[in-house]
């Protein structure tokens, strides 16, 4: 696919997740799923430059794969394909039944309007198409963080805050988060200003900083 075809592509895609955005039902079915893996598994959205419509669109696609995407997403990772390995990372990780793997929550006060919108807004698909596996979801993710990935740091750091059986190591999840928070993703930036808040830790003054100018507008 030449430069010029994949930015057809993800205009015509934007276009399908907006309508899929303003009507769901009406625009059931829409997303050309073909199209959207080889823009996301080719880096047509940028993960570090577009983190945020990075995670949108991975989730939107997420709800949209059947099992032969499946299949050609782990040929994928096994590849070393890090959008693949990416969006393994968060399929594995996704709920099958709702209110499984949340991490997100209001309880922690969020100092911007966008910050407080997403956090009530927040919700997990639930997916049958695989069984939930914390461990391989893990698998995936530390692949694709350990190249700087930034939706990767953000969903290693969530999981490490899920850790079972043990105390979560929460500096290593604050690690990645301020990773992908310095990139200006706001689910990072959220989940870190959580886990400061529990190990009673100021946050990184530029990232504040980053927080004070989305408010401010300066």
């Amino acid at each position: 696919m030449t430069f010029q075809q994949k930015l057809i592509s993800l205009v015509a895609l934007l276009l399908s997740l907006t309508a899929l955005q303003l009507n769901a039902e009406e625009a059931a079915g829409t997303l050309n799923v073909p199209v959207a893996i080889e823009l996301f598994t080719s880096g047509g959205i940028d993960p570090d430059t577009h983190p945020n419509l990075y995670e949108k669109f991975a989730v939107d696609l997420v709800k949209q794969l059947e099992q032969t995407d499946l299949e050609a997403f782990t040929a994928l990772a096994e590849q070393d394909n890090i959008h693949a390995q990416t969006l393994l990372g968060l399929l594995f990780s996704l709920p099958n039944k709702a209110g499984e793997g949340q991490v997100l929550s209001n309880l922690v006060m969020v100092p911007s309007p966008k910050m407080q919108n997403y956090v009530e807004n927040f919700q997990l698909p639930v997916t049958d198409l695989v069984e939930r596996d914390p461990q391989k979801s893990k698998h995936y993710l530390q692949k694709a963080a350990a190249r700087q990935n930034t939706l990767a740091e953000t969903l290693l750091a969530e999981a490490i805050m899920q850790t079972e059986g043990e105390r979560p190591d929460f500096e290593k999840s604050r690690e990645y988060f301020q990773r992908a928070a310095l990139k200006q993703h706001l689910r990072a930036q959220i989940g870190l200003l959580q886990v400061s808040a529990i190990l009673e830790e100021d946050v990184d003054p530029v990232i504040m900083k980053q927080i004070f100018s989305e408010m401010t507008g300066q």
